[in-house]
């Protein structure tokens, strides 16, 4: 009986951080979103700033679900995270956000994997890797295009 209520506090422990981890990088990345699409909005290209606002919201959404479930497993909400980077320049704005997609995707499968008793967490790691994976599709179309027309000609559509 101790071993097996170890194990489930040491998983426990385990999906608390993981959650932890994905509610500051959310934050860092929603915090992003928004002054690219001010930037982008300021530069005169109120499509891409729309959709980097868009984004921003849904991160902002994804966030409430990350700290519900941290208080749910008895944890607190920690909402410091890193900076990301900014990037006045569009390309440079895409490119990034897509690294740090992939780099996300990649974390989520990992904490998928280890959520395999907490079906609810899981459920949340599911969601969200649906999301990145959408995010990410996009973000390859985007930079596909800027290197098939050029990026001065992407950004006409962007106004």
């Amino acid at each position: 009986m101790f071993i097996y209520k170890y194990v489930i506090m040491e998983n426990k422990t385990i999906l608390l951080n993981g959650l932890q981890e994905m509610l500051s990088a959310t934050f860092a990345g929603a915090e992003q979103h928004l002054v690219h699409a001010t930037i982008n909005e300021y530069n005169g290209f109120p499509k891409l700033a729309q959709r980097m606002r868009s984004e921003f919201e849904d991160e902002i959404s994804d966030t409430k679900i990350l700290m519900s479930r941290i208080l749910d497993l008895g944890g607190t909400p920690n909402t410091k995270h890193q900076t990301l980077p900014i990037h006045l320049d569009v390309a440079k704005q895409l490119e990034q956000e897509l690294t740090e997609q992939l780099i996300a995707i990649k974390r989520l499968e990992e904490l998928i994997a280890l959520s395999e008793n907490d079906g609810a967490t899981r459920m949340v790691f599911e969601d969200f890797l649906k999301d990145e994976d959408l995010h990410t599709r996009w973000l390859k179309q985007q930079i596909s295009l800027m290197k098939n027309v050029g990026v001065a000609n992407y950004l006409t559509t962007q106004i």
